[in-house]
């Protein structure tokens, strides 16, 4: 599958349909049918690449290594044919960065899809960041010499913090005050941090139904009349299969949710995705009406780094505790 996606003949590759004066970063070009849509290049400037803890706690724990230097910001869209799935994406460019020497990193987040690769050379570090999506791959490239934070490996190194008990639920926020535009949706995310969004999705798969046009409207309306709210688009399962095809299954239908957002011109920037598959059930899975609860797409109030998360529906941690496996099991999580 992966030998179909065409490799750039040469290091740096320009398009006709790219933005003046961008062009790819050495030893990354870009997928067959892509073009370059925003390019930003500046000194110094740093980034926070986010990496995966050795034993997780949960999905809200990420680390992050800030790096500073020579950044690129590299983001393409899909110009023509059929766009690659979320997954190739991730194998075509985990064997360029592999090629070229690279470490790659998961961000520890379950279901996430953004990987970090990075290299030493000597004094000199390469940084890069992949945030795929269903239309559009952006890259985050961070030259730095000298003095630079250790990398991933180092940190894995380091001693892991017990871990802590499940946290008692927080407070009930106040009670929003009236919206004068009677934004239903905004008043219970912002009372409860997160809300599900009725979507329907044909039968195991990751398309929309043509009803789901009008949630994704009331959701660009609100996104337009709060300019400064940020979400995280969650997709959730019922336990009934392979729960690594259930995780799979989620993140691609909040990619979904999350392409359609960007058709209705709400910036990409503010809009986050997760795959969570069946950890976070609403209801027991033993009856079809319990199912069909749990087969959902949650809208979370999101922020950047340090990852942040609304409570999960259970109040606990994003792993409930019945799910987590004993201590001694978990350093494959």
């Amino acid at each position: 599958m992966l030998g179909a996606l065409a490799l750039a003949s040469a290091a740096l590759r320009a398009d006709p349909g790219d933005v003046e004066s961008s062009h790819d970063y050495p030893g990354f070009p870009r997928l067959q049918g892509f073009v370059i849509t925003d390019y930003d290049e500046d000194s110094p400037a740093g980034f926070d690449f986010p990496v995966a803890r050795p034993l997780p706690i949960d999905a809200n724990h990420v680390e992050t290594v800030h790096v500073k230097g020579h950044r690129y910001i590299i983001r393409y869209e899909c110009s023509a044919g059929q766009t690659p799935g979320l997954f190739q994406t991730q194998r075509y460019y985990e064997r360029l960065a592999a090629a070229a020497g690279f470490t790659i990193e998961k961000d520890g987040a379950v279901g996430g899809v953004t990987e970090t690769f990075y290299r030493a050379d000597g004094r000199r570090r390469t940084w890069v960041y992949l945030e795929p999506a269903v239309n559009a791959n952006v890259l985050t490239i961070v030259e730095s010499t000298g003095n630079a934070l250790p990398p991933p490996a180092a940190l894995a190194a380091a001693p892991t913090a017990p871990i802590p008990s499940a946290p008692a639920p927080a407070p009930a926020p106040p009670a929003p005050p009236v919206d004068p535009n009677g934004d239903a949706l905004y008043n219970d995310l912002s009372a409860n941090g997160r809300v599900a969004v009725p979507f329907v999705f044909q039968p195991g798969k990751n398309v929309l139904d043509a009803s789901s046009q009008s949630l994704v409207d009331r959701i660009a309306a609100m996104m337009s009349r709060h300019p400064d709210l940020v979400i995280r688009i969650e997709g959730h399962t019922d336990n009934v299969g392979d729960p690594d095809d259930n995780m799979r299954l989620s993140a691609e239908r909040a990619l979904a949710v999350q392409a359609m957002l960007i058709t209705a011109h709400i910036d990409p920037k503010r809009l986050d995705t997760l795959g969570v598959g069946g950890l976070q059930p609403l209801a027991s899975n033993d009856t079809e009406e319990g199912r069909e609860k749990n087969r959902r797409i949650e809208i979370v109030v999101w922020k950047p780094y340090p990852a942040f998360h609304a409570p999960a529906p259970n109040g606990k941690n994003y792993y409930p505790a019945a799910v987590l496996p004993p201590a001694s099991e978990r350093a494959g999580l």
